[in-house]
């Protein structure tokens, strides 16, 4: 009898310790699907500003996370940020409250971080994909020395703006874009 008690209590637990496992670990994989991890970008995913491919060029790659799970990818930061001062007309779809994480690539390391604790380089010598460009780095230390190196302005993620970018644009897409804009109020 006590054997069959010994058993039955040595299965029970087997058991308890097999469901808190598999709860773990679907816990886990749970929460890398809905943690707003950065995603791999496919290779035919489009620029959500400029319609260019940013699996072509990884170290310069930036994304949103929404919180339906889509994700709109870049080619660059200064396209990241056009495309949140601009979002209602490029993806009304979804608004800045629905972005559940905003990635950006270490220019240093190329890991991901959080774009929202991001340092960046804004216009230096450094030319991405599309020209001038901003640069960001997980830490202070990196962006300083990258700046001093380099060159341009150090900024944080809430610093930026339009005025921000706009330098950057250069004068073929500033020509570009009053002659679209100039068309369009005709």
């Amino acid at each position: 009898m006590k054997i069959k008690s010994i058993n039955i209590t040595l299965i029970a637990c087997t058991l308890c310790i097999g469901l808190i496992i598999t709860l773990l670990c679907s816990s886990a994989h749970t929460d890398s699907q809905t943690n707003n991890a950065p995603q791999v970008i496919p290779e035919d995913l489009s620029c959500g500003k400029c319609g260019m491919f940013p699996a072509k060029y990884p170290q310069w790659q930036s994304q949103i996370v929404f919180a339906d799970g889509k994700i709109a990818a870049f080619d660059g930061c200064k396209c990241m940020f056009g495309y949140i001062f601009n979002m209602e007309k490029l993806d009304p779809q979804h608004t800045r409250e629905s972005m559940a994480a905003i990635w950006v690539r270490d220019f240093k390391s190329g890991e991901w971080v959080n774009a929202r604790n991001a340092r960046y380089v804004i216009g230096s010598d450094t030319m991405g994909p599309m020209g001038k460009e901003l640069i960001p780095f997980a830490n202070n230390i990196d962006a300083e020395s990258f700046h001093q190196e380099h060159g341009g302005e150090l900024a944080s993620f809430d610093a930026i703006s339009m005025a921000t970018l706009k330098p950057l644009m250069g004068k073929m897409h500033m020509k570009n874009k009053m002659n679209m804009e100039g068309h369009q109020a005709k």
